[in-house]
C-alpha cells in the first residue's frame, strides 16, 4: 500500500515537471517566433504587438531574458542583410525602452558578461556600425521613475559627494551625445528607410532627454571646481550637437519631434570660468595667509631692545615695596 502511494506521488511529480517543462518550452518558442517576426526582411517598422508580446513573455519568466539575448545575438551573427540587422538592433533598443527595471538590469548584465553580442564585423554600413556602438553605451543607462535616462553605476549622491556624482553624470551625457551624433547617416547613403527613420526617432528622443540632463547638471554645478574640463569638451561638442540637430531637420529626420535649442558654449566662457577660479583660488590663498599672520602675531613674544634706567629714588622705592610685599 505504501509503495503504491509513493509511486503515485512520484508519478504526479513527474507529470507536474513535464507540464512545467512543456510550458517553458512553449514560452521560449513563442519568444523565438516573436523575434523572427520583428526582424523580417521587409523594410517595414516593427509592430508594437510583437515587442509587447516579448516583454510580456519575459516578465512572466525572468530567466528567459538569457534565451532572448541568445536569439538576438544569433540573429545578428547569422544575417548578412542590413535591413534584418537594423531591425534586430532596433528591437533590442525598443525592448530596453519598454522593459521594467529588472529587465533592464538583466539585459545589461548579459551584455557585460558577453552573452549578449552585437557582432557586425561583416557589415560595412556606417549607420549600422554607429548604431551598434550607440546601443553598447546605451546598455549603461536606465529609465528612472521620472522617465529620464540616468547612467548606471553613478556615485551615490550623498551630500558630501553630490558634485562628484553630477560630474560623473555630465561626463556620461557627453559620451552618450557623441554616440548619438555618430549615427547621422551620410548624405550618400541610399537610405533612410522606414526602419532607419524609426531608429533615428528613438535616438533623437533619447538624446533630447540626455541633453536636458546635461544642462541641468551644469546649472547645479555653476562655477564650482571640476566643471572646467567638462566645459572645454562642451566647446567642441555643443556646436556639433547644434549642427547635428539642424542637419536632421534639414533632411526631414525626426520630423515629428520637438528639437531643443542647443546652448553653444564658447572658449570665451571657458576663459572666464578659468579666470574666476584662479581669482577664487588667489583670494583663498590670501585669506589663508592673512589668517595665519594674525594667528602668529597673537602668539609672538617681543623682546625689547631698549634699556630703561632707574633713578636711585625709584630703585629704593622698588626695593622697599618688595620688602613690604614679602613681609
Amino acid at each position: 500500500m505504501l509503495v503504491t502511494a509513493k509511486s503515485k506521488l512520484w508519478a504526479a511529480l513527474g507529470s507536474s515537471k513535464a507540464r512545467h517543462g512543456g510550458r517553458k518550452k512553449k514560452l521560449l518558442v513563442r519568444i523565438q517566433v516573436a523575434v523572427a517576426k520583428c526582424t523580417g526582411h521587409g523594410d517595414v517598422p516593427i509592430e508594437d504587438r510583437y515587442v509587447d508580446e516579448i516583454l510580456f513573455l519575459v516578465s512572466n519568466a525572468p530567466v528567459s531574458a538569457a534565451f532572448l539575448s541568445r536569439r538576438i545575438s544569433a540573429r545578428l551573427a547569422a544575417t548578412r542583410d542590413p535591413v534584418v540587422a537594423l531591425k534586430t538592433l532596433l528591437l533590442l533598443h525598443r525592448l530596453l525602452r519598454g522593459g521594467d527595471r529588472r529587465f533592464e538590469r538583466d539585459i545589461g548584465t548579459l551584455w557585460s558578461s558577453g552573452e549578449l553580442e552585437m557582432d557586425l564585423s561583416w557589415c560595412s554600413h556606417s549607420f549600422l556600425v554607429s548604431y551598434s556602438s550607440f546601443l553598447g553605451d546605451r546598455m549603461g543607462w536606465i529609465i528612472n521613475h521620472a522617465g529620464m535616462l540616468e547612467p548606471i553605476g553613478a556615485p551615490q549622491s550623498h551630500e558630501e559627494d553630490e558634485a562628484e556624482s553630477i560630474l560623473h553624470m555630465i561626463s556620461r551625457c557627453q559620451v552618450f551625445l557623441d554616440r548619438a551624433m555618430d549615427c547621422l547617416p551620410h548624405e550618400e547613403t541610399p537610405w533612410p528607410s522606414q526602419v532607419m527613420q524609426s531608429a533615428l526617432d528613438i535616438i533623437l528622443r533619447e538624446s533630447f532627454r540626455v541633453y536636458r540632463s546635461f544642462c541641468d547638471g551644469l546649472a547645479i554645478l555653476g562655477k564650482s571646481s571640476g566643471v572646467l574640463g567638462i566645459l572645454k569638451e562642451a566647446c567642441i561638442q555643443t556646436p556639433r550637437l547644434h549642427e547635428f540637430y539642424e542637419n536632421c531637420k534639414r533632411r526631414n529626420l525626426g520630423k515629428i519631434l520637438d528639437f531643443p535649442s542647443v546652448r553653444i558654449i564658447t572658449i570665451d566662457q571657458v576663459s572666464s570660468m578659468r579666470q574666476h577660479q584662479n581669482e577664487v583660488q588667489e583670494n583663498n590663498v590670501e585669506e589663508s595667509e592673512a589668517s595665519r599672520s594674525r594667528f602668529l602675531w597673537k602668539l609672538e613674544t617681543k623682546i625689547s631692545q631698549v634699556w630703561v634706567a632707574f633713578d636711585e629714588e625709584d630703585s629704593t622705592t622698588c626695593v622697599s615695596s618688595a620688602g613690604e610685599s614679602r613681609g
